[in-house]
């Protein structure tokens, strides 16, 4: 046996010690199958913690009512794991709250954003549930485009967020992700981040960002491409949300089904190459420019229209 390979013991004792010292020490940690309790496993610089996909699961301890059962320094690689918040699994909660799955943070902010933050780490292949806050939290990890992590093959149910990136978090590229039955799929906040090939469809709000009262210079201006929107809040929520996006903001080639599309007071918003099914709405109030452009539909949505002279309906046409 390797001396970086961790076995889980049926105790149930905090793992948290014992896998930071392997960390340290040899800079990998390999899991074996089994559950490990942890505290808050806080990764050093370079480490890789690995394991046997939902065979290996990790639970953050009850008694951590703030924090996140891993945190992410630089160079980071986590991959095959079963991350969860709870012992067993709950529905998601009514409310965001603190605790966590993955954390990437920093210290960035508007004043000091020339300050070295942690750099690139990986996620990939884990499954996180029942977490109050974000499944995969990154948190003010500044404006460089080396401050950033790029997360592949996750599934994330049953958290406040799937995925949840706060303002100056940029340059974050997600592939491939599942979130569902999640309250946000997810949060975005920060700039330049891109979102291929994810779903976000059975939470109770798909796709969020939230600039309403100016908290961010760096919001919006990213792309997701070719992700799906439905089903949100049982059929009759809001699959995308767009709040005060002041830099633009790109959806191509998406999936909306039984979801609205609600902009409020945002900028250079571009939705096209829609398909979509019944019960949608487009609701556009304030802002600038907002197109929607090439969308295909079972039936047409409702279109409301405040405030904005700046609203374009191009290509919209019914699949029968």
């Amino acid at each position: 046996m390797q001396d970086y390979f961790l076995s889980s013991t049926a105790c149930g004792a905090d793992a948290t010690h014992e896998i930071e010292k392997k960390l340290k020490k040899y800079g990998v940690c390999i899991l074996g199958s089994g559950t490990y309790t942890v505290s808050g496993v806080k990764m050093p610089d370079g480490s890789t913690l690995m394991g046997m996909g939902k065979a290996t699961r990790i639970v953050l301890s009850p008694k951590v009512e703030v924090g996140a059962a891993i945190e992410l320094g630089s160079f980071c690689t986590v991959r095959g794991l079963s991350i969860s918040g709870e012992e067993k699994d709950t529905k998601a909660p009514d409310t965001l709250g603190n605790r966590h799955g993955i954390r990437f943070a920093g210290d960035a902010t508007d004043f000091n954003r020339d300050k070295v933050q942690p750099k690139n780490s990986m996620i990939d292949g884990c499954f996180i549930t029942s977490f109050s806050g974000g499944g995969i939290t990154l948190c003010d990890t500044g404006f460089a485009i080396d401050s950033s992590v790029t997360v592949t093959n996750c599934q994330i149910m049953r958290c406040g967020a799937g995925l949840n990136i706060f303002r100056f978090s940029e340059y974050h590229s997600f592939t491939n992700i599942l979130c569902t039955e999640n309250l946000y799929g997810c949060i975005n906040n920060g700039g330049n981040n891109l979102f291929s090939a994810c779903h976000f469809s059975a939470n109770k709000t798909g796709f969020l960002i939230d600039n309403r009262h100016g908290q961010s210079n760096n919001n919006s201006h990213g792309s997701v491409v070719g992700c799906t929107f439905n089903h949100s809040d049982k059929n009759t929520g809001t699959g995308i949300e767009i709040l005060g996006a002041r830099h633009g903001f790109i959806f191509s080639g998406c999936q909306l089904f039984y979801s609205k599309i609600v902009v409020e007071n945002s900028y250079g918003i571009v939705f096209s190459d829609f398909n979509c099914g019944i019960r949608e709405e487009l609701i556009v109030k304030g802002g600038g420019s907002v197109i929607f452009k090439d969308f295909m539909f079972k039936e047409l949505p409702k279109t409301l229209v405040s405030d904005n002279e700046n609203v374009k309906f191009v290509n919209f046409c019914l699949r029968d």
